[in-house]
């Protein structure tokens, strides 16, 4: 037996007429209008391409370091994020519900852009929780941390962290599927999210799986990254009391924290991007009518919208960083760039000259 998510919540909402939702349909039409549609949809232009520059760097620099696999398997999470957001934030333009057509495109997104989405993000926050995990094990072993993480270990790792998130979403597209079907709201066959019978049953575990890989990214993040400010301001006061030692060590020793730095910038934005995702999450597990197909919809679109918005502003800081703190990648950036644009200037010469 299938059953129709618009129908579902339809019939969800005939139990209790009286039932007054949190969050009316006008208000949270006004929050999808501006946190997707305006907001969330330019930033996502701008990080794709950010993001795109990010891997294109990256290449050029070689691959040949585990802290360059980490971030560049980042900068990808980061831009499959970005696309699927964006797809997904194209769906749930309230204006697409007035056109009347015979696909849902909210429930179109629910498949196709959220749950993908959900899970680059986690990708993401893996990969964050690997490459501070990396910074904490070189404090630990400052001598032994290239034998310990090297280039082919962190490799295996970041694909174990892609094969594992992405598995994780078996249930749920096992679960659900698109179908043509009738919809009582619109009084017509409509083309949208159909559940199959075993739907109770992977439901929990789909979210289970989205909440608790969440929650332990996050607070791994955090612990980790609580380690690092701690040793950085160790260091720092050691550099104080350090003025008359070698140049050659003072130039290694500002490497290193330089690159710590970084690493602490980047987790720093996951975290302060994600708190929302994360109360989120557990709210999502803990209360039922906080769902997609819950009584608390409205309440449950207008507070994702804000945690998906953040996702985006989270992708588009990751350049920024690695431009300001990072002089390799700032060097390599404007050669790679000024040399395309030198041979647009050539082509443009040549052209010319043949005309």
């Amino acid at each position: 037996m299938a059953l129709n998510m618009t129908n579902l919540t339809s019939g969800q909402d005939s139990y209790n007429p009286c039932w007054t939702p949190l969050v009316s349909d006008f208000v949270v039409i006004m929050f999808l209008l501006i946190n997707h549609v305006i907001l969330s949809s330019c930033l996502c232009v701008t990080g794709i391409v950010a993001n795109v520059i990010n891997i294109c760097v990256f290449l050029k620099q070689g691959l040949g370091t585990s802290t360059s696999i980490s971030f560049f398997s980042l900068s990808v999470a980061d831009l499959l994020g970005l696309v699927t957001l964006l797809w997904y934030d194209m769906c749930l333009n309230p204006y697409l519900a007035n056109l009347d057509t015979d696909i849902l495109f909210k429930e179109v997104a629910y498949l196709t852009s959220g749950w993908p989405h959900g899970c680059a993000s986690r990708i993401t926050s893996w990969t964050t929780v690997f490459i501070t995990a990396e910074r904490c094990l070189s404090i630990a072993l400052p001598l032994k941390i290239k034998h310990v993480i090297t280039p082919e270990r962190t490799t295996a790792i970041i694909i174990i962290i892609y094969l594992i998130n992405i598995l994780s979403l078996v249930p749920e597209y096992s679960s659900a599927y698109y179908d043509w079907t009738f919809n009582v709201a619109k009084n017509k066959t409509v083309f949208g999210l159909v559940f199959r019978s075993n739907r109770p049953q992977t439901a929990g575990l789909s979210f289970l799986f989205h909440g608790s890989f969440t929650l332990i990214s996050f607070f791994s993040v955090v612990t980790f990254t609580s380690v690092l400010v701690l040793e950085l301001r160790r260091t720092s006061k050691w550099r104080q009391r350090a003025v008359n030692s070698g140049k050659q060590t003072a130039t290694m020793s500002k490497r290193d924290r330089k690159t710590m730095i970084m690493v602490v910038l980047v987790a720093t934005s996951l975290i302060v991007c994600f708190v929302p995702t994360v109360v989120l999450s557990i709210v999502t597990i803990s209360v039922s009518e906080f769902s997609v197909v819950g009584k608390e919809v409205n309440l449950f679109n207008t507070c994702w919208s804000f945690g998906f918005l953040l996702h985006s502003v989270n992708s588009n800081v990751h350049f920024l960083l690695y431009y300001k703190m990072s002089s390799k990648f700032r060097s390599t950036f404007q050669n790679l760039f000024r040399r395309t644009a030198d041979a647009v200037d050539t082509h443009d010469t040549q052209w010319d000259d043949h005309i």
